[in-house]
């Protein structure tokens, strides 16, 4: 849970300057549902990924269900095209895929902030692995291939002068739920999961243990902060609604808080 609680609060870090940054400080002020009318002129639509974004605004999501829909994707070239077809307003993205997205849409869909830093690690059965050397002869199993976990893992193991290719085998599955409830099972013996997945396989599974800190093993490799996911936005809702997108960060702040200190709350 140590981890688990480290990732959460940065994310809550992130959100806090985001909503004064970019949004203009308002005071922050926590509301409740019952403060404003369920009547809403336009109801923002919001795609999310099963993950540290989902948990984040799930208070959003419970509390504001009448200004805000959100909806869970496990993955997110599923949003893709409700972003371009106009079918979702706000929405979280790998960094990779929410950058080509601005390239490919001349700047449509755009980055707002950056919402999850480093959530990757590498969960074992076992105690054989203590450094990224030791992964060399492994069966890894992942997600994320083509998108930030692919790129981050093999960007550390061949700054570690290993081959992804040839020193060890990496196995990608479709989505994190998936690779967490094989982790679970028994099925795999060492793998690489985000937040809050991996906290689900070492709470579930007694046989698993945490053998890699991939933000701590990217930092020995990089001065750069490790950056993985952002909130990004239709430019023509930007345009149309200035005071909810303002309102939707203050509120997502207070999610997070609430999330962040309320851990054990089964909000998602």
């Amino acid at each position: 849970m140590k981890n688990f609680r480290k990732t959460i609060a940065l994310l809550l870090a992130v959100l806090m300057l985001v909503s004064f940054a970019a949004c203009g400080q308002n005071g922050g002020s926590e509301q409740t549902s019952g403060e404003e009318s369920s009547e809403r002129d336009y109801k923002t639509k919001v795609s999310v990924l099963n993950g540290p974004t989902g948990l984040s605004l799930s208070k959003l999501k419970t509390d504001r269900s009448y200004a805000y829909d959100v909806e869970y994707y496990s993955d997110p070239q599923e949003i893709v095209p409700l972003l371009v077809n106009g079918e979702t307003d706000i929405a979280a993205l790998p960094l990779n895929l929410a950058a080509n997205l601005y390239k490919k849409t001349q700047g449509g869909i755009q980055i707002l902030a950056i919402n999850t830093l480093g959530v990757l690690h590498v969960l074992e059965k076992g105690n054989s692995i203590n450094s990224i050397e030791d992964l060399k002869g492994k069966t890894v199993y992942s997600t994320g291939q083509g998108a930030t976990p692919e790129y981050i893992f093999n960007y550390i193991l061949s700054k570690n002068g290993i081959d992804n290719a040839k020193d060890l085998t990496v196995e990608y599955k479709s989505n994190h739920s998936e690779l967490a409830t094989l982790a679970v099972e028994g099925s795999v013996d060492v793998c690489v999961l985000p937040e809050p997945f991996a906290t689900k396989v070492l709470t579930q599974n007694k046989d698993f243990r945490e053998a890699l800190d991939l933000t701590a093993e990217w930092s020995k490799v990089n001065d750069k902060t490790l950056a993985q996911g952002c909130i990004v936005a239709r430019k023509d809702y930007i345009a149309s609604y200035p005071e909810l997108l303002e309102e939707f960060f203050t509120l997502a702040e207070v999610s997070v808080h609430f999330v962040t200190t309320n851990i054990n709350a089964g909000l998602y």
